[in-house]
């Protein structure tokens, strides 16, 4: 199915060769160009469905991009077709074109950078997670989680061309950088497929990745190493692309969301957001074929940092704080937090485009959809167990806790409740006092695990909840208790 917004105007092909674009990042040491106002970065927010674009150059935020409307206005209604929750993005080498992919209505958007006008929107195969547009500046390929394949997809008319039989549920699709090769990761096989380009046939799986479900990975600027990150085990597999075998896996973490790399002193080095930890933490990779060395961290100014990408000269890292709606602007060389920008709510996917305008301020069809000015809230509680059930706690005998956030979406505000380390099979109630209610705890919502940990225990990543909270319901008054 597809809808054409625009009619097509740029020559992909020229005497039969690939058109290589502007260099992007991940990029080698020198091949970047600084920082330009033609630079632009964009997040794709989901809980208000927009695409928030950024100037690099001031640190900007120009405006959003709405694919529809935010979560749980007109969404569920019957008449809507627009498009819901804005999620992955991916981008074209010659920096003409952005692809988001939209994962309730199983959508594919591509947008026209100098003008962040829509050219296509294509209806693909269930739950698109993350796409990349391949050399040719105009297929796109993506990873659709409810399928055994890759989908195939014309950017610039809008229709499916194709699809590539893969392992069970694949995530993101990479090109190594002379764009012969894609490689696919799977959230329900732990393999890596790799896949022949011009044939769009899989010629290997690379087995053994350090657990079943790979969300995000990363290709380095060189092509020799990818990281795929695996958010249920806190790891992260460190795959030799050159001898096509996993060298090691590194344990990042409590709930490690996307990886990213920058050439620094003429070495790789690896970045991986930190969910839990609210930290990117900073790793050198001395060649494809070596284990990683841990080198420091970096605090993160938000909560849960999700998408991170950096500036192809190697000299700034940009990070997207999932629960904060903001983004962080990292200094490579003193290795912290230098600026802070407000940005659309929810942001999971953050890229960095180089060369996206280069002429006109690249500001129209800009609004403001998502960009609050109510601060997001977040607490962190302890989770109270029913007395006497502490022996039914797995072997790993951690603390249960749950991250609440609170966002106002439009006159209807969003609850949501991540839940660490709980147990299987076992209902848990939140509670908080209301302002004008004479300090009684009243129950609002109700979740259970709905996922289990490797090491025993559950988890519920995302419990959501929509009703009035700003002005009637106390945050320090939280409670969450075993029910």
């Amino acid at each position: 199915m597809k809808i054409r917004f625009s009619p097509l105007f740029a020559t992909i092909l020229l005497g039969g060769k690939l058109a290589h674009g502007q260099v992007q990042a991940p990029a080698l040491a020198g091949a970047g160009a600084p920082i330009s106002p033609a630079d632009r970065i964009y997040c794709g927010d989901q809980s208000s469905n927009t695409i928030t674009v950024i100037s690099p150059y001031d640190n900007t935020v120009l405006g959003t991009i709405a694919l529809g409307s935010s979560r749980l206005q007109d969404v569920i209604g019957p008449q809507y077709v627009r498009s819901t929750n804005s999620h992955g993005l991916g981008f074209s080498r010659d920096g003409k074109y952005i692809v988001s992919l939209s994962v309730t209505t199983n959508t594919v958007t591509v947008v026209r950078t100098i003008d962040n006008s829509i050219v296509s929107q294509t209806w693909t195969d269930r739950a698109p997670h993350e796409a990349f547009f391949a050399p040719d500046n105009r297929t796109v390929w993506v990873g659709t989680r409810g399928t055994n394949h890759v989908t195939v997809v014309d950017g610039l008319v809008g229709e499916i061309l194709d699809t590539i039989h893969t392992a069970n549920g694949p995530s993101k699709v990479v090109f190594s950088p002379d764009g012969t090769t894609a490689y696919v990761n799977h959230i329900r096989d732990p393999v890596l497929s790799i896949v022949d380009v011009a044939s769009r046939t899989t010629v290997q799986n690379i087995t053994g990745l350090d657990d079943v479900f790979s969300s995000d990975m990363q290709i380095s600027a060189d092509g020799g190493t990818i990281w795929t990150m695996h958010k249920m085990a806190g790891t992260a597999t460190v795959i030799d692309l050159n001898a096509r075998r996993v060298v090691t896996a590194v344990n990042v973490g409590v709930e490690p969301n996307h990886a990213n790399f920058a050439v620094l002193n003429g070495t790789t080095h690896v970045f991986t957001t930190v969910g839990a930890s609210n930290e990117t933490k900073v790793y050198r990779q001395d060649s494809p074929s070596s284990a990683p060395v841990y080198l420091t961290s970096i605090r993160s100014s938000g909560i849960e940092p999700h998408g991170l990408w950096g500036s192809p000269d190697n000299k700034w890292m940009f990070t997207v704080n999932e629960h904060s709606d903001t983004v962080d602007v990292i200094s490579l060389e003193t290795m912290e937090v230098t600026k802070t920008l407000n940005v659309g709510q929810e942001g999971q996917a953050l890229i960095y485009v180089a060369n996206a305008v280069p002429e006109g301020n690249g500001t129209a069809n800009l609004g403001t959809q998502g960009l609050s000015t109510t601060a997001a809230l977040n607490k962190i509680v302890d989770i109270t167990s029913k007395p006497g059930s502490e022996s039914m706690m797995p072997a790993s005998n951690k603390t249960p806790t749950a991250l609440v956030t609170i966002r106002s979406l439009g006159g209807l505000d969003m609850v949501q409740v991540i839940g660490r380390d709980i147990k299987l099979n076992t209902s848990y109630t939140m509670s908080a006092t209301c302002q004008q209610c004479n300090g009684g705890q009243v129950p609002l919502l109700s979740f259970n695990a709905t996922m289990k940990s490797p090491d025993g225990c559950g988890s519920a990543p995302q419990v959501l909840s929509f009703f009035k909270w700003y002005d009637v319901w106390d945050l320090e008054s939280i409670q969450i208790s075993e029910t």
